[in-house]
């Protein structure tokens, strides 16, 4: 294998209404880009409240990690995941397209309930998430993995929504694995910088924003001292910039004629980088790559509009 994801494998719920800026749930606004969790009595009275307050379009499956491992895979690497979904119809669902696309599932263990999520966007193209994690990820332990070969390829870690995922992964850091490309959000930027040092100890690629940098209290440059390669800083409509050890660098965001859906833009974005880096082009042009990729998803709802394994050679082929 060639990339590894692990994180949270997420059964997606859209929902489209007029102005996140209008809606409140319990007193709490929909703010544009946050991201928070909900327990399992708060998810379906929110998921009753959209119903009524806005428009149901689609689910699929999800998660920041399995949408990067995904599209990784369409583009025909070899790659496999490490998570866990319930044994329910949404968990048969998020296998089925994970090895219908050549991912490897074999660490991907099956019991309890699928982790649910919601995303609401409104007609400005602005995106509120809720998560809700399931109880599949209590059935993961690091002993699973005593036998494993880290050394066969990339790790590429994204936030669990339970405790007990975030606990799996940092028992997972503790045993003999390179350094991971790494992507917190805000679920684990919130929890502050001593609560994931570890992570970032083992980071080699960061994929981050500037507001979880603000949460963590940190900047780019510091991040270099602390001995992580490359900091990606993901700048939605103006693109995304990168950090090395006396080199920055911007890549303007591309233009595109129809906007759908933002959610997991940046998690193609982070397929495109890797899948650049993999294929040995610079760190700028794999930023080019990436925002190539970003720019195309954003023209139907999460992995629908993933540009086809041949169409992504032709921009690999473009950027070089």
């Amino acid at each position: 294998m060639e990339f590894i994801g692990c994180g949270a494998l997420n059964w997606d719920s859209f929902f489209e209404v007029k102005d996140l800026s209008e809606l409140s749930y319990k007193g709490k606004p929909f703010l544009p880009g946050r991201e928070i969790s909900l327990s399992p009595d708060e998810f379906a009275s929110l998921f009753s409240f959209l119903k009524k307050r806005g428009e149901f379009k689609v689910s699929l499956p999800g998660g920041s990690a399995a949408n990067t491992i995904y599209a990784l895979s369409k583009w025909g690497f070899k790659t496999g995941f490490i998570g866990a979904v319930g044994e329910d119809e949404a968990g048969e669902k998020i296998l089925e397209a994970l090895k219908a696309n050549g991912v490897d599932t074999s660490f991907v263990k099956k019991g309890g309930k699928t982790s649910q999520a919601l995303i609401v966007i409104d007609e400005k193209k602005d995106r509120f998430i809720a998560v809700c994690p399931g109880t599949a990820e209590q059935l993961l332990r690091s002993e699973h993995f005593l036998d494993f070969s880290f050394e066969c390829g990339l790790l590429h870690f994204s936030s669990f929504a339970s405790n007990t995922g975030f606990e799996f992964q940092k028992s997972l850091l503790k045993m003999q694995i390179p350094k991971i490309s790494f992507d917190p959000g805000e679920i684990y930027t919130a929890k502050g910088k001593e609560k994931i040092s570890s992570f970032l100890k083992k980071t080699r690629y960061l994929f981050i924003t500037q507001e979880e940098l603000e949460l963590l209290g940190e900047s780019p440059v510091h991040l270099l001292e602390q001995g992580i390669k490359v900091v990606f800083l993901k700048q939605g409509k103006k693109g995304a910039s990168f950090y090395q050890k006396g080199l920055m660098g911007r890549v303007s965001a591309i233009s595109c004629r129809r906007i759908k859906d933002n959610t997991g833009a940046g998690d193609y974005f982070n397929a495109g980088v890797l899948a650049g880096l993999k294929s040995e082009l610079s760190v700028d042009r794999a930023v080019e790559l990436g925002c190539r990729v970003a720019a195309l998803s954003l023209a139907d709802y999460g992995s629908l509009s993933l540009p086809s394994k041949s169409l992504f050679q032709k921009l690999l082929t473009l950027v070089k």
